[in-house]
């Protein structure tokens, strides 16, 4: 099955590709384990544009786009930016499973009883948040923006931008 849906991947790409959308709204905090057991909150990863993706492993929209997310974090990785993949409703060893299946080295959290899913509005599978370093969410998408078009990396590097220049401002 997971061969089937990578070899669909190329198909759906350019057809399932949606922009990102202005959005206003305080990012909730919360509190998750990976699926190795560490904890994480969104708060700790404050002064950083952080992603946070909610996804599943039944969901082939969100199997397409974490080559994409693993892409993106490594074009990234010397700026302020982080990538948290949240994991929606399935059972940990599952989702490690998967990941591992997948070589998916992104910090993975579970929202096994999807308490953060709805609490912060989600309906569709993949949904993606972009938070700038202030915690305050500033763009949403349902579905895949393609997040290696040049338009999206412009739209989250003018985040980072602006993280650097109000940390040397702070200093």
């Amino acid at each position: 099955i997971i061969l089937l849906l990578f070899s669909l991947l190329p198909a759906l790409t350019a057809a399932g590709e949606r922009p990102l959308v202005p959005y206003e709204g305080s990012a909730k905090d919360f509190s998750l384990a990976d699926y190795k057991g560490n904890k994480h909150r969104l708060e700790d990863y404050r002064g950083r544009v952080v992603l946070i993706n909610f996804w599943a492993s039944w969901c082939p929209p969100c199997i397409q786009e974490m080559p994409e997310l693993t892409q993106l974090k490594k074009q990234l990785n010397e700026k302020p930016f982080e990538i948290l993949a949240i994991n929606v409703g399935e059972k940990r060893y599952k989702v490690r499973k998967f990941a591992k299946l997948i070589n998916f080295k992104l910090p993975v959290l579970l929202d096994t009883k999807k308490d953060i899913f709805d609490d912060w509005g989600v309906k569709t599978l993949p949904t993606s948040f972009l938070i700038d370093a202030e915690g305050t969410i500033r763009y949403r998408v349902r579905g895949n923006p393609g997040w290696d078009n040049e338009q999206t990396t412009k739209i989250i590097e003018k985040l980072i931008t602006e993280t650097t220049n109000t940390t040397k401002l702070d200093n």
